[in-house]
């Protein structure tokens, strides 16, 4: 008999295969009750979708080190991006605003209120504080 064993990597699952004895008879069997372990696995992420103010032109970039910070001091760093690019890689700007998108790790359960905060070692890095926690996690921002 076949058993497959999956494990979860990042966002993928892998499987192998596993051969298990066969048990022919009853009499050879061990019957066990099985209890099994009950867990809640809660994946959260938050969605921010910005708007930047730009001439045409413009090259754009955002960098790793951007996080939401909660009022409590938890930082959430971002975990993806649709639209820009990552530094040190720049995007020329096509449209006026340009939009993207970040996605960032979840958002502790007592949060209200929280900062996004683009942390880069130049000047223009953007700050948006006291943003209000919804129920969706899902922002529209202008920058």
């Amino acid at each position: 008999m076949q058993i497959a064993l999956c494990q979860r990597r990042k966002s993928n699952y892998f499987c192998t295969m596993h051969s298990a004895p066969v048990v022919n008879t009853v009499q050879e069997a061990t019957i066990t009750e099985v209890q099994p372990k009950t867990f809640e696995v809660e994946e959260q992420q938050v969605i921010v979708h910005c708007s930047l103010e730009n001439p045409f032109g413009t090259k754009i970039r955002i960098w790793k080190t951007t996080y939401l910070l909660t009022e409590s001091g938890h930082k959430c760093p971002l975990v993806a991006w649709r639209g820009i690019t990552l530094a040190p890689q720049w995007m020329l700007s096509m449209n006026n605003p340009i939009p993207f998108t970040l996605i960032f790790k979840g958002l502790p359960s007592d949060c209200k209120v929280f900062s996004l905060i683009e942390d880069i070692p130049e000047e223009n890095g953007f700050i948006v504080h006291e943003i209000p926690r919804n129920r969706t996690d899902v922002y529209r921002i202008n920058l």
